[in-house]
């Protein structure tokens, strides 16, 4: 057993507590490859040949069976609109591959993309989880929106608007407004027309029935970023 002084990320136990089976010799011959091949590596490899044959054959009946099956899981995961655009860009994404693959040459078509696929698809694992689970997982977000726990997330690259009602209850000296002071960026509504007008870069509000003439007369103001508004008597 070895130590190492450099700091590493472990995203990960997994491969710990799921040992992954391998195939190091076949009828009593060692395989010269160094670890084995995984079952798993096999399985990959398989499976992206047969998928392989099949879109290099053109059926129609896969193509549009994969094209529903995209389209249903859009409308599984709430998002019925998006079903139309799912089940096309599917049929059109299964088009281009299988005329991607009738251009290769037999070697390549059967034995180095299904290799580099079964290498991809157990090498490669994002956040600790294996490709396939990685990508439904992203999928699934980008179709459901982002959830913790069951529950939705905000996406912070969006800008959300958000809206808060603050009540001041009012006595005999200050029937309307009370004195206050708030830093933008935010909207603020109120329940009657005030007077605004700008001071030393700063929004002065004051009610209606004083001063008239002073200021602009409103019921809504914005206060901008790094601006402040005074609400005075």
């Amino acid at each position: 057993m070895t130590t190492s002084d450099t700091p590493r990320v472990v995203r990960s136990y997994q491969r710990i507590f799921s040992p992954e089976r391998r195939i190091y010799a076949i009828d009593g011959r060692t395989l010269p490859i160094p670890g084995g091949i995984p079952l798993r590596w096999l399985g990959w490899a398989l499976a992206s040949l047969l998928a392989g044959l099949v879109l290099a054959g053109g059926s129609r009946l896969v193509i549009v069976l994969l094209a529903v099956a995209a389209g249903l899981a859009a409308v599984r995961a709430g998002r019925a609109r998006l079903a139309p655009a799912m089940g096309a860009v599917t049929a059109l994404g299964c088009l281009a591959a299988g005329e991607t693959l009738r251009l290769m040459d037999w070697p390549l078509r059967l034995v180095v993309v299904p290799a580099f696929v079964a290498t991809a698809m157990t090498q490669i694992t994002p956040d600790g989880r294996p490709m396939h689970r990685y990508m439904a997982g992203l999928l699934a977000a980008r179709l459901r929106g982002w959830r913790s726990a069951g529950r939705p997330i905000t996406d912070p690259s969006r800008t959300q608007q958000r809206s808060a009602r603050v009540r001041v209850a009012s006595d005999e000296h200050t029937p309307e407004l009370r004195r206050a002071r708030i830093s933008g960026p935010v909207y603020v509504r109120f329940a009657r027309p005030i007077r605004m007008r700008r001071r030393r870069g700063r929004l002065v509000i004051r009610a209606l029935p004083s001063r008239r003439g002073w200021g602009l007369v409103m019921d809504r103001v914005r206060v901008k970023d790094g601006e402040q508004m005074r609400v005075q008597r």
